[in-house]
Order: C-alpha cells, then sequence, then structure tokens
C-alpha cells in the first residue's frame, strides 16, 4: 500500500500545482486515500483535516473539535476559510446536498488559497450534475475494498460466493455453482489434459498467457456443460453463464450496455470462466428482425475477445455449428476447438460407474462390461438409462441389479440411434477442423 499511497501522491501534487482545489475520488479504499492525502499535507507543509458525517471535521491527531462540524454547510464554511490546508471529505454526496453547499463547493473549485478538498465516494456514486464543471473526478483502486477483497480470498467457499453474488448484480450474468471435479466426467481425456496444462497460466510466476477462449463442439448429451462446471471447480475459479437472451432490452442501446456491464462485472471477478452455453442460440441466427441487435451484440463480444486483458476463459459450448459467424474462428479468439464425439467403451464404463455412484447403488464393480455394451449411447443416455432401470427394480419389489440394466438398455433408443444421419454430418464436419476431446 505504501508504493501506492506514493504515486497517488504524486497525481495529487501535480494537480495541486496546477491550482485543482476540488476532487472527486471514487473508490472504496479510504485507507489508501488518507495515507496519500497525508502525505500530501506533509509534502506542502500545510494542515490535513478528515470530515464525515459521523466525526465532523477533525485535524489529523486531535481526536476533539469535530462534533460541531457534522453538517455539509458547516464544512464548506470552515473549507473557504482556510488559508491552506488538505481536506479529506467521505462520502460528502452520497445525499443530496442543499444549494448553498453545492454553491460553496464552485466557490472552492475556484479559489486561489492553496486549499485541496478531496470528497470521496463509493464506485456508483455521482458526482452531482451542477459540480461537472468544477471538479476533477477520479477513479481510484480497484472494484473491490479492502474487506472484500480479503473475503474473496478466504478459505471458505460461502464466504467467497458471497462476495462474487455481489459483484454480479446485472443482466445477462449469473454466478453457477460449478460443485463437481473433473471425476465427475468421464472420458474427454484429450480436453482434461489440455485444461490442466493451461492451468499453469494461473500461477503467476511462471508468466504464461491466460487462454482466451475454448469451444466444445459436439453430439447433445456428451459433458460439454459438465465440463464446464468441472473445469472451473478444477482451476478454483468462478464460473459465470452469460445469458444472450437476459441481455436484450427494449430501449434503444440497452441491450449494448448490459452486455458491457456483464463483462465489466466478470472482469472484475477475474479469473474466471465465463461460459456460454449452447452458443448457436445465441448468436447463430444473426438476421435484421431485432433491428440489428444481435449484430451489433455479435461484435462487441469479438471485439471484446479479441481486445481484453483481464485473465478470463471464454469458454463456448455449441451443438450445431450452422449460421455460426466465420469471424469466431479469427487467430487470437479461440485457443483451442475440440469436437466431444459419442463416448469410447471405456469412456462409457467410466460415465456408469459415475451415475451407480451418485445413485449409491450398492456393488458397482458388478456392472463391470456393460457399458462397453451400451454402443451409441452417450453420457445423458446412460444417466436416464440407469433412472429407468431403478423404477423398474421399484416396480418389480427389488434393487437393481446387472441384469435389469440390460434389460432397461434394450428398450432404450439413445439419441445417436434416432438422429444417426445428425451424427454422422457432425462427425464429418469436425474432422480435420476440430481436435478430438
Amino acid at each position: 500500500m505504501e508504493t501506492a499511497a506514493i504515486e497517488l501522491c504524486d497525481r495529487l501534487s501535480q494537480w495541486w500545482d496546477e491550482a485543482v482545489r476540488v476532487v472527486a475520488v471514487s473508490t472504496w479504499d479510504e485507507g489508501l486515500m488518507e495515507q496519500a492525502l497525508g502525505r500530501l499535507a506533509d509534502v506542502r507543509e500545510v494542515p490535513y483535516w478528515r470530515w464525515s458525517r459521523v466525526s465532523g471535521l477533525v485535524r489529523a491527531g486531535d481526536a476533539l473539535g469535530g462534533q460541531l462540524t457534522r453538517d455539509p454547510e458547516t464544512l464548506m464554511d470552515k473549507v473557504l476559510s482556510m488559508p491552506a490546508g488538505v481536506v479529506l471529505a467521505a462520502d460528502l454526496w452520497t445525499e443530496a446536498l442543499p444549494a448553498r453547499v453545492l454553491r460553496a463547493i464552485r466557490e472552492a473549485a475556484g479559489r486561489s488559497a492553496p486549499v485541496m478538498l478531496v470528497a470521496t465516494a463509493p464506485p456508483g456514486i455521482s458526482v452531482p450534475d451542477t459540480l461537472r464543471q468544477d471538479v476533477v473526478q477520479w477513479a481510484v483502486g480497484d472494484a473491490l475494498g479492502p474487506r472484500m477483497r480479503r473475503w474473496r480470498e478466504s478459505s471458505h467457499l460461502d464466504l467467497r460466493q458471497a462476495v462474487e453474488w455481489q459483484q454480479i448484480d446485472t443482466p445477462g450474468l449469473e454466478l453457477v455453482d460449478a460443485a463437481v471435479g473433473w471425476d465427475a466426467v468421464g472420458g474427454l481425456t484429450h480436453l482434461k489434459a489440455w485444461a490442466m496444462q493451461r492451468a499453469l497460466a494461473l500461477d503467476s510466476d511462471r508468466n504464461l498467457p491466460f487462454p482466451r477462449g475454448v469451444l466444445l463442439y459436439g453430439i447433445p448429451g456428451t459433458g460439454k456443460s459438465l465440463s464446464a462446471k468441472a473445469w472451473a471447480s478444477a482451476w478454483g475459479i468462478p464460473l459465470l453463464r452469460l445469458n444472450w437472451a437476459g441481455l436484450l432490452g427494449k430501449y434503444v442501446g440497452q441491450s449494448e450496455a448490459q452486455l458491457m456491464a456483464a463483462l465489466a462485472a466478470a472482469e472484475r471477478l477475474a479469473p474466471a470462466i465465463l461460459w456460454v452455453d449452447e452458443l448457436e442460440k445465441a448468436i447463430g441466427r444473426m438476421d435484421e428482425a431485432d433491428g440489428g441487435v444481435s449484430r451489433r451484440l455479435v461484435g462487441w463480444l469479438l471485439t471484446w475477445l479479441q481486445e481484453h486483458e483481464a485473465p478470463i476463459l471464454l469458454l463456448a459450448t455449441a451443438n450445431d455449428m450452422e449460421g455460426l459467424p466465420a469471424e469466431l474462428w479469427r487467430p487470437g479468439r479461440f485457443d483451442a476447438l475440440f469436437f466431444v464425439d459419442l463416448p469410447d467403451a471405456q469412456a462409457r464404463e467410466d460415465i456408469l460407474r459415475i451415475h451407480l455412484n451418485h445413485h449409491r447403488i450398492a456393488s458397482p464393480g458388478q456392472y463391470q462390461g456393460i457399458g462397453a455394451e451400451l454402443v451409441n449411447f452417450s453420457g445423458a443416455d446412460i444417466a436416464a438409462l440407469v433412472l429407468d432401470a431403478r423404477f423398474l427394480a421399484a416396480e418389480r419389489g427389488g434393487s437393481l441389479t446387472p441384469a435389469l440394466l440390460r434389460e432397461a438398455s434394450h428398450s432404450m433408443i439413445p439419441w445417436a440411434e434416432t438422429l444417426g444421419e445428425e451424427v454422422a454430418r457432425r462427425r464429418a464436419w469436425a474432422k480435420g477442423r476440430l481436435r478430438p476431446a
């Protein structure tokens, strides 16, 4: 903090020489500003005062004398009568100010006497319109204040998530509970290995670039969405879902503003994963029926994906690539494009074991080999199969057995067989274009 206070003091000192008399600071970190202003007062050899509606106007080192100066009018009377000094006014305009106080601030801004009034307020509190031409506005510090930063770094998950929820109060963005790990995802060995390798970027000492984007395209029900949750959990960072429909507003410019606000909120929580599920439904079929809003939103997103510097990975999943704009695949936007195919025999064995354990089925080892028999079953199909078999067992008054699981599988038609031509089309498109997951 010492270095930061010195840098702030240097900036304020430059403004002092340029006769800047009123500065409006947007910050959560009042402690940092107090250090900087105390240093400025020492450098300029003038008194340093601090004011709030609780303590009144108090000179540094003096615990008495502020009780009669708690209202803004008395504060400004004191400021206008000072021959020299530095004054920190905490939360000066978090409440509406009387016209007399606003006028006094304008007069303080025009004084020749070396008195600098620095009014702080939390981010989001605007300077009154009547003062915008008279004060210098300055944003200082991070989006998270000192307490929030400590809570965000806490080892307690519920405390971290409480901070994260507060930071994404914006339309179109939601915090997803990523309470699963890679052990809940069967198969996808190449994707898991790539994610583990890129996790090295989280170590700042290695100075590796943070990945920008990953696309998971493939057959429905093969674990793409589950992988997003497992990825965030494995990296220990927030998973934020960008809900395209939630961004759309009814007023001109509202949708674009809400997308910018959502991306800014995501950057406040970086490092993070920004998840766009079913990308083709969000931005795949742009037309002018919405007045070009979708096209403009896509342009904003692509520009951000290319230019943003925050450690955020855009993780997009898609079940259909038709209609997606070609500019999505420009180099520098997506680091890797994966095709998620139906699970092979070993992956089906793993997936079946995961779901048997989820349902607390006794002796899962006796089901060994059944997964390999489930040709053309996706992970979602296997999950549905275990549930069907449990109901079949309950209907017959017994527990699930390997025989009942096989019987249930014979009456189930997986998605890949219902729409086999779709599977063939997607595999043909992905061949030579995407790497296998």
